[in-house]
């Protein structure tokens, strides 16, 4: 594991210690989790976007796509094929852990999307 020191603005130490203590922890834990669950949203949020973005190309998707997987990122279609597994495996060979929208491009833009840790991101909600 690489570690690197970060250094907290003094307002923060008093605070963290406070909640280390309450919590029967250390700073460190207390950081590394509110970081860990920062990145957590940050990287749902690029997922939501990408749907959208999905959802607005959608008509132009299913007229070349349809039927197919693809891998989406930033709105541009990075890989397709018939086999969702195939795909995966090949994008994440290629952008490691990176948030790619992988789905199966049908008649309906609108659709359930699940995130590998089997949570449901429903797209209707972005409509």
């Amino acid at each position: 594991m690489t570690t690197t020191m970060i250094e907290l603005p003094a307002r923060l130490v008093s605070p963290l210690q406070a909640l280390a203590d309450q919590q029967q922890s250390s700073i460190e834990t207390i950081v590394e989790d509110l970081v860990t669950e920062y990145l957590r949203k940050q990287r749902h949020q690029r997922l939501l976007d990408e749907i959208a973005r999905y959802q607005a190309r959608h008509a132009q998707l299913v007229a070349k796509y349809r039927g197919q997987f693809v891998g989406l990122q930033e709105g541009r279609v990075l890989d397709s094929d018939l086999d969702g597994g195939k795909l995966y495996a090949r994008l994440c060979q290629q952008y490691g852990d990176t948030p790619i929208l992988i789905v199966e491009v049908n008649d309906r833009p609108e659709q359930e999307f699940r995130r590998l840790s089997r949570q449901v991101v429903p797209c209707l909600a972005l409509s």
